[in-house]
C-alpha cells in the first residue's frame, strides 16, 4: 500500500468561466431616465450606447428596433445639467453664432435660440417623459428620412414626427432624451469627439425656440486673439 503522504498535493480547479460573452472595449453605456412614474417604468432599461463602431439608441416605448448609426451620423452631441423639472422659463441646449470656422460667439454675448424650452418645448423628438425636461441632445448631421425611421421607429412615433415635419415626410433632425449620468455623457461625447458647439449652422431657424429674455448674438465680438493684438506693446524704436 502506497503511503498517502507521498501523494502529490491536489492541484487547484480552474476558474469559472463568465456567463455569457465579455463586454467589449471601448463601448460606453449611457442609461437613460426613466422617470418617476409612467409606463416606462415597467419595461427593461433604454440606453445609448457609444463606441468607435457609432451609436446604438434601444428604447422600447418609441423604437420597434435599436436605431443604430454610425458616428459621423451625429453632428453634436450635447449634455446639459439640469434637474428633470425645468423653471416655467428656462431654456436647455443653447444655439451659438457661428463666426468662422471653428469660432462662436460665447454665449455670454447672445445666443440664436434654443433646442429646447419650457414653454415651447421642441422641434425635435423626444424620449422623455412628458413632464421631464432633456439633458441629452443628438443633432444628426443629416435627418433620417422615412425610410429609416418607418423602419426604426413604433407607428405612433411616426405620426408624431410626420405631423411636426415641414414637408409632411417622417424626418427626424435629431433626438432629446435624459440619461441617469450627465457628467459620464459628457465625457463620453468628448471621448468620441461628438461634443462640438451647437450654432445655427446646425440648427436652421424653423427648429429653434426662443424665450422672451434672448438677446441676439453680436458678431462684432471680439475674440481673445484681437484682444491680445489691441493691448501689444511695440518694441522700443517702433512705437
Amino acid at each position: 500500500m502506497s503511503d498517502p503522504s507521498s501523494a502529490p498535493p491536489p492541484q487547484p480547479s480552474a476558474p469559472p468561466e463568465p456567463e455569457g460573452p465579455a463586454p467589449a472595449r471601448h463601448e460606453h453605456l449611457l442609461e437613460l431616465d426613466a422617470g418617476g412614474k409612467g409606463w416606462k417604468r415597467r419595461r427593461a432599461v433604454d440606453y445609448l450606447k457609444i463606441s468607435p463602431a457609432g451609436m446604438e439608441l434601444h428604447h422600447g416605448g418609441m423604437l420597434r428596433e435599436p436605431l443604430v448609426l454610425p458616428l459621423g451620423a451625429i453632428a453634436v452631441a450635447a449634455a446639459e445639467i439640469g434637474a428633470a423639472r425645468a423653471l416655467p422659463s428656462e431654456g436647455r441646449f443653447p444655439i451659438l453664432r457661428r463666426i468662422a470656422g471653428a469660432k462662436v460667439v460665447p454665449r455670454e454675448e447672445g445666443v440664436e435660440g434654443w433646442l429646447w424650452t419650457s414653454a415651447g418645448g421642441s422641434a425635435f423628438l423626444s424620449l422623455c417623459e412628458d413632464d421631464d425636461a432633456p439633458n441629452v441632445a443628438l443633432v444628426f448631421a443629416h435627418p433620417l428620412g422615412e425610410d429609416i425611421v418607418t423602419r426604426t421607429f413604433e407607428p405612433a412615433s411616426v405620426a408624431t414626427v410626420a405631423a411636426r415635419s415641414p414637408l409632411g415626410s417622417p424626418a427626424v433632425y435629431g433626438l432629446l432624451m435624459r440619461v441617469t449620468d450627465v457628467l459620464h455623457a459628457q465625457n463620453t461625447f468628448r471621448k468620441f469627439n461628438v461634443a462640438n458647439p451647437l450654432t445655427d449652422k446646425e440648427v436652421p431657424p424653423t427648429l429653434r425656440r426662443a424665450l422672451p429674455t434672448d438677446v441676439s448674438a453680436d458678431p462684432t465680438v471680439r475674440f481673445n486673439d484681437s484682444a491680445r493684438a489691441t493691448q501689444s506693446v511695440a518694441p522700443p524704436g517702433l512705437a
